[in-house]
């Protein structure tokens, strides 16, 4: 094998559509082994399947990541069927429509906050359970999001959850260091996903935003990302990886 991630053992959560399926795809693509984790086992085992004509390999494996037993099986389910975990990327996320700041119920709240901050929690703790005991370091990764950076108007739980998210990742790589595990917090800008797509009017307002008004299509992050989880960057740890035609910037 001779992709830059060639024999590295990666769980990827939300992998079955949109940026986690490009990551997990790229991946693969560059000589990884990918345990797809998610809620969609039909979309999970299409992203396993594209992968056929790959260097690396894939399995999928169905997980919901508000659930810890769910969480702790995908984790040994990856070391059982590859031999170890070289990293994982918690990318697994609940978005929300447009709701005025008073209207906001707490079930809402509840379910953002579940997934987006919860999720990633218990998802990089159990990864980083196994990096530790093998001593051998490794690599986690979040996908957050620009509103976190630079936040957008009537959406508050994911706003909240994706700050909480940066604030994590950016303790995390403090505390890990000492581990040789890098963590690094993925910050697409108005990237071409599902949830992106089928909010209506999303696209439309928020490119308004975007100096470069253009949309970002997740096998740029991937590729990205792919970066971060290699060997090339040993030392890039609690860094903001930014990919959002300048919304951030503005």
């Amino acid at each position: 094998m001779t992709g830059r991630l060639a024999g590295k053992v990666f769980a990827i959560t939300g992998a079955e559509s949109g940026l986690g399926r490009a990551m997990a795809l790229r991946a693969a693509s560059d000589g990884a082994h990918v345990a797809a984790a998610g809620l969609d086992t039909a979309g999970l085992e299409e992203t396993v399947a594209s992968m056929s004509n790959f260097e690396g390999s894939g399995i999928a494996v169905p997980t919901d990541v508000t659930q810890p037993d769910q969480i702790k099986a995908l984790m040994d389910r990856t070391v059982s069927e590859f031999g170890r975990l070289d990293g994982a990327i918690a990318n697994a996320g609940a978005f929300s429509q447009w709701t005025d700041f008073v209207d906001w119920d707490l079930e809402n709240w509840n379910r953002v906050i579940g997934v987006n901050l919860t999720g990633t929690f218990m998802t990089l703790q159990a990864a980083a359970r196994i990096l530790i005991g093998q001593g051998e370091g490794g690599s986690l990764l979040a996908t957050g999001s620009s509103t976190a950076v630079r936040p957008a108007p009537n959406l508050l739980p994911y706003v909240s959850s994706k700050g909480g998210v940066h604030q994590m990742m950016r303790a995390l790589a403090v505390e890990l260091a000492p581990h040789k595990i890098r963590v690094n917090t993925i910050v697409p800008g108005m990237a071409r996903t599902p949830p992106v797509e089928n909010v209506d009017g999303y696209i439309d307002a928020g490119l308004k935003m975007v100096p470069m008004g253009e949309i970002v299509e997740p096998e740029e992050i991937a590729a990205l990302v792919s970066f971060a989880l290699s060997d090339e960057a040993p030392h890039m740890t609690g860094t903001l990886l930014k990919i959002d035609a300048g919304r951030t910037s503005a």
